[in-house]
């Protein structure tokens, strides 16, 4: 600002004198003593004369430079309402001055000493003189230095999402803290929260002319958590969404967590691949925050990390819940016939439900591998009636040949999976007197009303169909938005509440007590040619 000043006072000096006229001669020599006042720092006597200047009725070039310095007289000594009068006179009687942009300066100079920061960094930024530039520059770096308070620093930074002195200062704010438990203490008093998606998003395939995105699940589930933080946002929780493209790159995945800004972070929602996750999970230990694994089944990614959590259930867990269901079912027996299909998710699915049965009692009749083949399935159905088959498998057309497989004894329920049927080769021949019960984690109920309102929200902000991981995606942010805005680092406490999950979601929701696990596993059954809940 000294900077500044010097040169107006010098450009204000020269003119004044140059164009002196003799009828002019008073009041520029009480110009030159109350400009004298202000170069010796005497501001409240500089802010005086200057004044007194002002309200002369004089028209001649000098009148606006005492405008000018009554104002930043006015600033120097905390009059900002005056020192704004005195601008506001001066652009009234002469619009057209050369100085504007000085006076625009002098303006968002108040505005920041009223910490007005969002009108001053509007003024400052509206400026395009050259000559300006450096001053502006430090005029900002001054006031925004001294804001603290990191829920006005984000505040800012979202209204001026290109202004790097804010991001700058995010940063140098959280560096400040030297321990994991300042950054839980600032976590706790931040009032908003950092979610950051660590996801491939294949930077190379946003162009409009690439003919296919591999990795359209990312946006979708993106897509979903935008309108979970304007749900958010409804209930004063105030949630940012970051996006990081992260591969399996583990010297891109420490770039990352080696940033300051990004230890603010309060939940991750990836990395989907083994190295960054390690990486990542290492990371949420050591600050005490929770990981989403949003599309894994492999519970292995929760074997040394506490911090990590499935969105969807494992295998284990799917074979569990599965058997559960059964056992409450009125199958007539204890016994039991498990196939499997190729894919090792198969095999560890079959072999995870054998297990469950065994413990509840169970006798496994068959225990076998097969293809999608109904002669070569019913040569290995035993030859004795069975409580129920069970059939693990990805095979889209293995469902339909254990049904014809089943020929013979129509009444044995089939318990499988989701993926063991294209529902379009189901039709009621097929399945008439059947009992088909499917695992099914990726299920969405249609007859949910939460369904039907985020499909209409969706399409109306996207303009087009929802698909299952724009659900993850909303249901993910809301949950965890919800409890850690209540619990913070204590959501661990959050997740054994049951009062937690009285909340409805467009998926089936969560399960997270005493577990990392979901232990929410959805159970459909073919009824009026489609999949509903089983009862």
């Amino acid at each position: 600002m000294k900077k500044l000043l010097l040169g107006v006072l010098l450009v204000a000096s020269s003119y004044g004198f140059s164009q002196a006229q003799s009828n002019l001669s008073e009041y520029e020599a009480q110009y030159q003593k109350a400009l004298l006042f202000y170069q010796n720092n005497d501001f409240e006597k500089a802010r005086i004369a200057f004044s007194q200047l002002s309200n002369l009725r004089f028209n001649n070039p000098i009148v606006p430079y005492s405008y000018y310095f009554q104002a930043l007289a006015a600033i120097k000594v905390g009059k900002y309402a005056e020192a704004e009068a005195s601008l506001q006179n001066l652009q009234l009687r002469y619009p057209n001055w050369e100085k504007n942009e000085e006076v625009a300066y002098l303006y968002a100079t108040i505005a920041f000493e009223n910490k007005d920061y969002a009108k001053g960094l509007q003024i400052a930024n509206a400026i395009t003189s050259d000559s300006l530039k450096n001053d502006i520059l430090d005029l900002k770096k001054n006031f925004l230095s001294d804001i603290t308070d990191p829920k006005k620093l984000t505040s800012l930074s979202e209204q001026f999402p290109d202004e790097i002195l804010l991001k700058e200062r995010i940063q140098a704010k959280s560096s400040e803290m030297s321990s994991t438990k300042d950054l839980q203490q600032y976590r706790l008093n931040k009032g908003f929260l950092n979610f950051a998606f660590l996801l491939p998003v294949n930077i190379d395939e946003l162009s409009p002319d690439h003919p296919r995105r591999a990795n359209q699940y990312v946006f979708d589930m993106y897509q979903g958590a935008k309108l979970a933080k304007a749900q958010l946002q409804k209930e004063k929780i105030n949630v940012n969404l970051q996006v990081y493209d992260i591969s399996n790159d583990g010297d891109q995945m420490l770039e990352v967590l080696n940033n300051a800004y990004f230890q603010t972070t309060d939940l991750l929602v990836g990395p989907l691949y083994s190295e960054s996750n390690k990486l990542a999970n290492a990371f949420c230990e050591s600050y005490q925050i929770p990981l989403i694994n949003p599309i894994s089944n492999n519970e292995k990614l929760l074997e040394i990390f506490d911090k990590s959590f499935l969105a969807q259930p494992s295998v284990k867990m799917q074979a569990i819940k599965a058997a559960e269901y059964v056992t409450k079912q009125a199958f007539l027996g204890r016994n039991a016939a498990i196939y499997y299909t190729s894919s090792s998710t198969d095999s560890l699915l079959a072999e995870a439900y054998k297990q469950v049965l065994v413990k509840k009692g169970y006798d496994i009749e068959a225990f076998v591998k097969v293809t999608a083949n109904s002669e070569m399935i019913a040569s290995k159905i035993p030859d004795k009636k069975l409580s129920h088959v069970f059939l693990a498998t990805s095979d889209k057309k293995a469902g339909l040949a254990m049904l014809t497989a089943l020929q013979k004894d129509l009444s044995t329920p089939l318990v499988t999976t989701a993926e063991a049927f294209q529902s379009s080769n189901l039709s009621g021949t097929t399945v008439a007197g059947r009992e088909i019960y499917c695992i099914d984690p990726e299920f969405i109920d249609n007859e949910n009303p939460e369904v039907d309102k985020f499909k209409k929200e969706y399409f109306a902000k996207y303009g087009s169909i929802p698909s299952y991981y724009s659900f993850c995606g909303y249901d993910m942010t809301l949950f965890w938005g919800r409890v850690l805005s209540k619990y913070g680092v204590n959501f661990k406490k959050g997740l054994d509440d049951l009062d937690t999950y009285k909340q409805s979601f467009s998926t089936s929701g969560y399960d997270y007590t005493q577990s990392q696990d979901n232990q929410v596993v959805p159970i459909t059954t073919f009824q009026n040619y489609k999949f509903v809940l089983a009862k």
